[in-house]
């Protein structure tokens, strides 16, 4: 069975879903996966919620889950019973990704961090 699955990148490191400068959507079937797409993350124009935008954008590509380094609790919501959230941080995409083929990152169901976003983040996991 193939799925995919979408990551915000900053170089090849994974990030957050308002943070990385672009969008990497990986096809994977099996233990083998292969990057299949690649764009600049539309939260980097956008001025509020900007991981929502990222988030739309991955929905849109119809990816089966998002690896990231962090989300807030508007992504959490915003995706919740669509695709699944798995946590990467200090990660890079192919570390992430050999890790969720083998199944060894953790399910996101709260929020990574509390608000204000950048002023005093305080990381839950």
């Amino acid at each position: 069975m193939t799925n995919k699955v979408g990551l915000p990148v900053n170089g090849s490191n994974v990030s957050g879903p308002g943070e990385g400068a672009e969008i990497h959507i990986f096809e994977v079937e099996h233990t083998k996966y292969k990057l299949v797409e690649s764009y600049e993350n539309p939260a980097i124009k956008a001025t509020t919620t900007r991981g929502i935008h990222m988030l739309k954008s991955v929905l849109s590509k119809h990816v089966d889950a998002i690896i990231v380094s962090e989300i807030g609790a508007p992504g959490v919501n915003f995706l919740k019973n669509k695709i699944k959230i798995y946590y990467a941080n200090n990660m890079n995409e192919n570390e992430a990704m050999e890790f969720y083929i083998n199944s060894k990152l953790e399910e996101i169901a709260i929020a990574t961090h509390e608000s204000p976003h950048h002023d005093g983040n305080t990381h839950k996991l």
